[in-house]
């Protein structure tokens, strides 16, 4: 007995020792495998204009998409020299190489080695060197750098164009006298001349100023904060009447428990120098909080977000007992359970106050929490630091809240700027728990397996009006032919299952997709004969899952659906009425939405004003501890596979129009129309697929003529088809249909020396050659003559016939 008895005892010894063995083996292999981001490597440049330094770049890995770096503009003086300067960050410089390009970068005009440097007092290095080739006035070009070092070959990216009468250092010196006062007591009071404060501005928080804003707002009332890091001026476009700057800094503020609080500042500068002063057209400020483990973020029912945007992207696990929140490119997660709030990802180092770890070039897309704390998440744009520092991709990465670790399960590469980039992973981005990731990349819906990196197309040609995506992004439908008006049968997907729903429309009828009601479709169905005069009335709207089951359904004898609006737990059911030669307009109807998520039960975006911080923005939740939260920040998992994945991505040759405002790309648009009406209202630019500037705010010519002479043939014809139009000229230049626009906003085609077809009196096609301040100047082709008409009387005879316009571009001669 006593032997059996020691025999158990002795194994029971071994099996404990084989436990702590094991699992101290397997602790050391975790911690191991645990690392932190890499620290950021590459140099910095800049410009520099008079001795002020502007246009910070930063350096890329790959060779980048020309047409697609478009973040800074410099101009070129008359004497064709321009200044460069490196912050090298303890590493030696070998070599800089410059280029110019052509604007879409398929043409290189100049490079040449600049060889000499002189060493600044701050360790910056600067160099001259001066154009030998002439480029074309008026017309952007891209300027690119190739910066090697020791420890490798780095790409910086800029814009180049030479145009008369700009007051370019006027209006950097002014940006940064403008930034600096809103600090300082004694300049306050000059700031006031150049705001037009009014009730239309805000005055409630620093997240959201503008020109209308009051002076203590402007100058951060009770805030009292303090410049951290200095700004660097970044020129967004210039022309000779105004000048857009755009600049971000970082300041510090003491809070009531003496926390000290991190702020990024984006201001946005519209000025006009007019000989004797600068005046300030148009003025925007952004200030987000930046949060950090060593401040309070969490209270009693609250997640104290700070100043920021109030769209707060968060996400919560089924129970609502654990929320994930992006703020200023960082992400954050909270456990109401365990009282936990962890920084999961960040490029930031509280340790430095390095300007490449916070350059907010990216983006996080947040895709799944998960009870025990686990996430999926997309890292997307310019990756500050770590393994693939320098370059532009989307990342997948997936969390373990057991092991607090990050891993990173695929990454896609792109020669893209982060904004074209977001205007992709907008528009849908999934992953599944079986390991494909789905996305939109340039215009087709693709599905990515991540473990073999294998791909294929889903759809192609993908347009925001016939596909939509569940809030879940799990379920998404999509109408197939990418017509709107003239659908047959809608695909509904499960991305979690691959599983696939036809829905065939009934002979005589087409389907129009609208969305999703949680995780049901959507979708109305229209007879063809009730489809009049462009204007698509549905009899019928029904909401189906992916099983084909019809949840519920709207029909009413005597009325149509002209649209359906999703607003919080309802649709909004647009009617109308047949009166026998038109649809009219009648009182909405509504399909309330009784399923609530306990996300929706459990969190939700609070706005709260403060004395010294004005409004800030919190996430309110049910339940949660009183006591201070356990703090912790995750690491990251070593890779031992490669899962990088260098796909070939082809543009399609299509025609888009891009429009730059407030210092960012704002939008990408098929309709040259629409594109020009937006930057219109937003004071921007407009520019084709070849950079060529379309349309510009404020910088129309007060008068023009343009000789007949120069004008091709096929022009003068004036024939009202952008189409028949393109086929006559045959590439000298392109047609572009401006139907839609107003004659104040062609007249800047015409400032340009650009013709312009134009419907006139009686539907007969005319071409504008000229104006002035009281006339327009109209070719006729019938009678081969130029004629004034009265600048009223243009505006009414156009909008009476359409506002018809067909504009002729010039093709870009090198």
């Amino acid at each position: 007995m006593k032997k059996k008895l020691r025999r158990i005892l002795i194994l029971f010894f071994i099996f404990i020792l084989g436990v702590a063995g094991f699992s101290c083996l397997m602790n050391s292999q975790n911690t191991d495998n645990k690392t932190d981001l890499q620290t950021a490597s590459i140099p910095c440049m800049a410009m520099k204009i008079g001795g002020m330094p502007v246009n910070r770049m930063y350096g890329y890995k790959d060779d980048m998409q020309a047409d697609f770096m478009r973040d800074t503009l410099t101009p070129l003086g008359t004497d064709k020299t321009l200044q460069v300067s490196i912050t090298p960050y303890n590493q030696k410089i070998e070599s800089l190489v410059y280029e110019i390009r052509t604007s879409d970068g398929s043409k290189v005009i100049e490079n040449n080695k600049i060889n000499h440097f002189e060493e600044e007092e701050d360790g910056t290095l600067s160099a001259a060197f001066t154009l030998q080739k002439s480029i074309l006035m008026d017309q952007e070009y891209a300027l690119n750098f190739t910066l090697k070092t020791e420890h490798g070959s780095w790409n910086y990216y800029t814009r180049l164009i030479q145009r008369a009468g700009l007051s370019t250092e006027k209006y950097i010196e002014f940006v940064n006298s403008f930034y600096t006062k809103t600090f300082e007591e004694e300049g306050k009071g000059e700031l006031r001349t150049y705001l037009e404060t009014d009730n239309s501005g805000g005055n409630n928080s620093f997240n959201d100023l503008n020109i209308h804003s009051t002076l203590d707002m402007v100058t951060w009332k009770e805030l009292e904060p303090e410049v951290s890091r200095p700004g660097i001026p970044s020129i967004k476009d210039i022309n000779a009447n105004t000048g857009s700057l755009s600049i971000t800094y970082y300041m510090t503020a003491e809070n009531e428990k003496g926390e000290i609080e991190r702020y990024q500042v984006d201001e946005f500068y519209r000025m006009r120098y007019d000989q004797t002063r600068i005046r300030l057209l148009d003025f925007h400020r952004s200030a987000k909080q930046v949060l950090t483990t060593e401040q309070s973020v969490v209270t009693e029912g609250q997640l104290n977000l700070g100043v920021t945007d109030k769209d707060v992207q968060y996400l919560s696990d089924s129970t609502g007992q654990i929320v994930a929140f992006v703020q200023q490119g960082d992400l954050w997660s909270y456990n109401l359970k365990t009282n936990k709030l962890s920084c999961i990802f960040s490029f930031r180092d509280l340790g430095s106050n390095d300007e490449r770890n916070d350059y907010s070039q990216h983006d996080i897309e947040l895709v799944r929490v998960e009870k025990n704390g686990d996430m999926d998440f997309v890292l997307y744009g310019y990756m500050n630091r770590g393994q693939h520092e320098g370059k532009v991709g989307t990342a997948v990465y997936h969390y373990s809240a057991e092991q607090n670790v990050v891993e990173e399960r695929f990454f896609l590469s792109s020669i893209k700027s982060f904004e074209f980039l977001k205007q992709e992973l907008e528009k849908f981005t999934y992953i599944s728990k079986n390991g494909y990731f789905y996305r939109v990349l340039n215009g087709d819906l693709y599905q990515f397996h991540m473990e073999d990196k294998e791909y294929k197309i889903l759809q192609e040609n993908v347009k925001d009006d016939c596909f939509k995506v569940s809030e879940s992004g799990r379920y998404v439908a999509w109408l197939d032919g990418m017509d709107v008006n003239n659908g047959t049968s809608i695909t509904m997907m499960d991305m979690e299952t691959q599983k696939q729903k036809k829905i065939q429309a009934e002979e005589g009828t087409k389907l129009r997709v609208f969305g999703f009601m949680n995780d049901d479709l959507v979708y109305g169905i229209a007879g063809d004969g009730d489809i009049v005069g462009g204007q698509f009335a549905m009899n019928e709207i029904r909401i189906q899952n992916l099983a084909g089951e019809v949840k519920k359904t709207y029909h009413e004898d005597g009325y149509y659906v002209m649209d359906v609006k999703f607003q919080d737990n309802l649709l909004e059911i647009i009617r109308a009425q047949w009166n026998g030669e038109s649809y009219e307009t009648v009182t909405s109807s509504q399909i309330l939405n009784n399923v609530r998520d306990k996300q929706d039960k459990t969190f939700a975006v609070a706005l709260m004003t403060t004395d010294r911080q004005a409004n800030i923005i919190g996430l309110q939740f049910e339940g949660g501890s009183k006591q201070e939260p356990l703090v912790m920040e995750a690491k990251f998992m070593e890779n031992t596979k490669d899962v990088v994945l260098n796909m070939e991505q082809k543009e399609k040759n299509k025609e888009e129009y891009y429009v730059y405002a407030m210092g960012k790309l704002w939008g990408i648009y098929e309709n040259a129309a629409e594109a020009i009406q937006t930057a219109d209202t937003n004071a921007g630019v407009v520019l084709n697929r070849a950079q060529q500037y379309v349309w510009e705010r404020g910088n129309t010519a007060d008068k023009a003529m343009l000789a007949l002479g120069d004008i091709p043939d096929a022009v003068k014809k004036a024939p009202l088809s952008a189409d028949e139009l393109e086929k006559e000229i045959q590439k000298q230049g392109q047609a572009v249909d401006m139907t839609g626009c107003t004659l104040s906003q062609i007249l800047y085609q015409t400032g340009a020396q650009r013709p312009v077809i134009v419907k006139g009196e009686g539907g007969a096609s005319k071409v504008i050659v000229g104006f002035d301040g009281y006339n327009t100047y109209l070719y006729d082709p019938s009678s081969q003559t130029t004629a004034p008409m009265g600048m009223n009387d243009s505006t009414k005879v156009f909008e009476e016939n359409g506002n018809v316009f067909i504009c002729y571009m010039e093709k870009i001669n090198e």
